[in-house]
């Protein structure tokens, strides 16, 4: 794949179609064999990177592959970590190339470490139970709507310091731009309702600078951070949608697939040493976020592919997952797997900050379904999946039954209203 066969090998690869979503390892496997750095002119096009070698070296070497989002053309018209590029507001950041993002990562990584994480473990044990208790009357639930979405969702709320009780108005939009389709009625709608709550951030940044309090929002705020409003607000659209969705896909397919392997499911509930390794496999598995984008800065190349300045690199985490150069039978799901190598939260400088409180968030709901839904049964002519697997790899909705119980707790109301007060300086790492 070199000189004159530039683009390299050419793929009707389109991460946005149903047949993706049917078969996305073995297109991933299919491309690996044939040339693991494919060229597709699917969205705007771009280069589709599937090994775990060729996505590793993309991932660490900023300077070739940038992460800038630059809609504005001020810093050379990057176009940050997403296909199709997006015209909107630069991700902080995530779409911020060194030596400006390690300013950011400084002022966030005490707020996302394991120490800052277990701070709020008790209030997200007892929120999960509450949510169970909602449905526990009835025998039915959906794990996704009723427990998956709303726990991560009311965390990141409570987290910023929103009312949580306000949670599914605020969210709605964030959670309605990945799970509807581009174009349609409701993917329309939510990008009109963005804006709104991106407003109403806006005055609550504004607020915090005079009055402060125990919560993020107000830790981004405070004049040694050195923040603008608008990188404050930045960050807070980056919780909003990296907090919840990914959390939420990996809970529904870690269920789904819970539920069809029973013995699997008896194995962790009664040995919860397993729980640490399980995350990992499923998260190896199933890629909740399958891909990012790079832009290259630099006539390059990579596996013998020429690449051009200006070109677009889409680096398959999910693709990496599931490569055998990097994984022993990697189409084999195995819940005791020894230290399961991933990329599901990325690699190099980028790998994602919040990958603490998105293991707290699964495991405890995880557990939570396992100890109060101990017999539940996915209603599987009944689940909705993404309508794009490319954009998360979740369901919409994963209905299920159970044997009916009784209320434990004092309810969900009680539970938001009794959001912890975490202090505004950094935790630690």
């Amino acid at each position: 794949m070199r000189g004159s066969q530039r683009p390299g090998y050419g793929t009707d690869f389109d991460f946005g179609s149903a047949e993706y979503g049917r078969r996305w390892p073995e297109i991933y496997r299919e491309l690996r064999e044939r040339c693991p750095v494919a060229r597709s002119e699917r969205h705007g096009g771009f280069w589709v990177v599937s090994s775990e070698a060729a996505v590793t070296a993309v991932a660490g070497d900023d300077a070739t592959y940038s992460s800038d989002h630059d809609p504005t053309g001020e810093r050379g018209g990057f176009r940050g970590v997403g296909v199709p590029f997006s015209s909107g507001t630069r991700s902080i950041p995530q779409e911020v190339d060194p030596p400006e993002f390690f300013r950011y990562r400084r002022l966030l990584s005490p707020r996302f470490s394991h120490t800052a994480s277990e701070a709020w473990r008790p209030w997200l044990t007892g929120l999960a139970a509450a949510l169970i208790d909602e449905r526990i009357e009835s025998g039915r639930i959906d794990l996704v709507g009723d427990l998956g979405f709303p726990l991560p969702a009311c965390f990141v709320v409570a987290w910023l310091g929103l009312p949580a009780e306000d949670w599914r108005e605020l969210t709605h939009p964030f959670h309605t731009l990945v799970s509807s389709t581009p174009g349609s009625p409701e993917h329309t709608e939510a990008g009109r309702l963005l804006e709104e709550v991106l407003d109403l951030l806006r005055d609550v940044v504004a607020d915090r600078r005079r009055a402060p309090r125990a919560d993020l929002i107000s830790y981004l705020t405070a004049e040694d951070a050195g923040l603008t409003d608008e990188e404050a607000v930045s960050v807070c659209q980056l919780l909003f949608f990296g907090g919840a969705d990914s959390t939420t896909a990996l809970l529904g397919r870690a269920l789904d697939w819970l539920a069809r392997h029973p013995d699997e499911r008896r194995r962790i509930a009664g040995h919860p040493a397993l729980l640490d390794s399980a995350t990992d496999e499923f998260l190896r598995y199933f890629s909740p976020i399958h891909f990012n984008a790079r832009t290259v800065t630099r006539d390059t190349e990579l596996n013998g592919c020429p690449l051009r300045a200006g070109d677009r690199v889409l680096i398959s985490w999910a693709a990496a997952n599931h490569d055998p150069a990097a994984v022993d039978s990697p189409e084999l799901l195995r819940i005791d797997r020894a230290a399961a190598r991933h990329l599901a939260f990325g690699a190099g400088i980028h790998r994602c900050l919040g990958a603490h409180f998105a293991r707290l968030m699964f495991q405890t709901m995880l557990g939570a379904v396992l100890e109060g839904l101990p017999d539940y049964e996915v209603i599987a002519d009944e689940a909705v999946d993404y309508p794009s697997v490319g954009q998360v790899n979740g369901f919409a909705s994963l209905p299920a039954t159970f044997t009916k119980g009784e209320r434990r707790g004092p309810g969900l109301a009680a539970a938001l209203r009794s959001v912890p007060e975490v202090p505004v300086a950094g935790s630690g790492r």
